[in-house]
């Protein structure tokens, strides 16, 4: 069973889902590298980063195929679901290798950790993928979560607490005027990490969610200074304190929807130990790519996707528009009458995550956007099949949302039912074994 990132990267690579660099690159340039690498639809690893020990992992979840193979399942939503209120306690187990440790108490950590400036506007550099992990002072349960940490030199980071339960459970200790001790795991498996970003009650351990979705209890370890139990064998571990004294302002990060963000004053996070496993790799995780994208999109594709089905049951598939951060659709669907659709329509767009919808008959390739564009322009009569509706609740990043009125959110009706339209044309079909010969020759595809 898969209970760490490596044991992730030896299936990931198996499958051919790992392109590795072998060039040393600098730190500076990974953001413009990544980015211009992430059209190969892979995981990136890159093997040689000058200056530091670590190599560095990026787009570990390209597609949402990474969750058929960490859940083993040719249909992950469906699944996913299934156990989703599933508990497992997680099995406390000591590390099977030696970790090396870095008091950084007067330490400058981006002298240690290759910490990213992902976009020109940030105003420093972030940890996007830090697993955080503390004890409600009250209920004695680890609260974790993933929240973004911007670097404000030494050792220290400003933590944006924004989201429960780590919300809640901060004030416990900052209303007492004591510090909050924390561990922070960086560099785990997907499904893990997936689970971390999950909303449960406040009474239940993350660890434990991961468990009912895999249907195997995952190994996890106490944490060296503070003794928390964290992910098992994570590759690096920043062990520290939120400081319970008042925070500065927070710093600008671009996020997923591809526009910077900053909030208020966010508290601040010192970092006094770091350990790391031999020859680690570092968890990179840039907003705006598939990645980022793949997490979001994954949880809101099972449990719309299975409403769909459910409520409108001539709805044949679902996906949704990479970097549109959730908010565009695609669904298609079998044969049906126009006020289905369109209640079908309304139906998505009432969900705040969704900003636009087309709806195409089952002949369209929906995950290629060529296909769904000729639907749009060849059966969607705009006079008729088009709703818009205006005032709606959205996403609170999107950036077009105004306060108290919401968006603006659009439907189309691309399919052919009622339009006297005629079929589509096909293409001669020749010898299926010569064709195939050929076409596999030479980089071809019969589909």
């Amino acid at each position: 069973m898969i209970q760490t990132l490596r044991d992730f990267l030896v299936v990931a690579e198996r499958k051919g889902m790992v392109f590795k660099i072998s060039e040393t690159v600098f730190l500076e340039d990974l953001p413009e590298i990544i980015e211009g690498l992430l059209k190969r639809e892979k995981i990136l690893l890159f093997e040689k980063l000058a200056h530091y020990d670590f190599r560095v992992i990026t787009n570990l979840v390209p597609s949402h195929e990474v969750f058929k193979i960490v859940l083993d399942s040719e249909d992950p939503y469906s699944l996913f679901l299934s156990r989703l209120n599933d508990r497992l306690k997680p099995e406390i187990c000591s590390p099977t290798v030696g970790y090396s440790h870095i008091d950084t108490t007067h330490t400058n950590i981006r002298d240690i950790i290759p910490l990213l400036k992902h976009y020109e506007q940030d105003s420093a550099p972030f940890i996007t993928t830090g697993i955080i992990s503390a004890m409600d002072p009250e209920t004695g349960v680890i609260a974790r979560g993933i929240h973004r940490m911007g670097w404000r030199g030494g050792n220290r980071f400003g933590i944006a607490l924004l989201n429960p339960p780590l919300k809640d459970v901060y004030p416990k200790y900052s209303s007492k005027k004591v510090n909050m001790p924390v561990s922070v795991a960086i560099g785990v498996d997907p499904l893990l990490f997936l689970s971390m970003a999950l909303k449960v009650p406040a009474e239940t351990d993350k660890l434990e969610v991961s468990g009912g979705i895999r249907a195997c209890a995952i190994k996890a370890m106490e944490s060296f200074q503070n003794r928390l139990m964290i992910p098992f064998e994570p590759e690096l571990i920043l062990e520290g304190y939120v400081s319970c004294e008042e925070g500065e302002p927070d710093g600008t990060l671009g996020e997923i929807s591809g526009y910077p963000l900053t909030f208020g004053n966010t508290p601040n996070l010192f970092v006094t130990s770091v350990y790391y496993k031999p020859s680690p790799i570092y968890h990179a995780l840039l907003p705006t790519s598939p990645e980022a994208d793949s997490y979001l999109t994954f949880v809101s594709r099972a449990h719309i996707g299975r409403d769909l089905k459910r409520l409108f049951p001539f709805v044949y598939d679902i996906v949704f528009v990479r970097k549109s951060f959730g908010s565009s659709v695609i669904i298609s669907i079998h044969e049906a009458e126009k006020d289905l659709i369109r209640s079908l329509i309304v139906f998505c767009l009432s969900f705040p995550m969704i900003k636009k919808v087309i709806v195409v008959d089952d002949d369209i390739a929906i995950n290629d956007m060529k296909e769904v564009e000729w639907a749009l322009i060849t059966r969607c009569r705009f006079e008729e099949d088009i709703i818009l509706i205006p005032g709606l609740k959205s996403q609170p990043i999107d950036p077009t949302q105004v306060k108290d009125y919401g968006v603006a959110k659009i439907g189309f009706n691309a399919t052919k039912k009622g339009k006297n339209i005629r079929e589509r044309v096909t293409v001669q079909k020749g010898d299926r074994d010569r064709v195939k010969r050929i076409l596999e020759k030479f980089g071809g595809t019969d589909e």
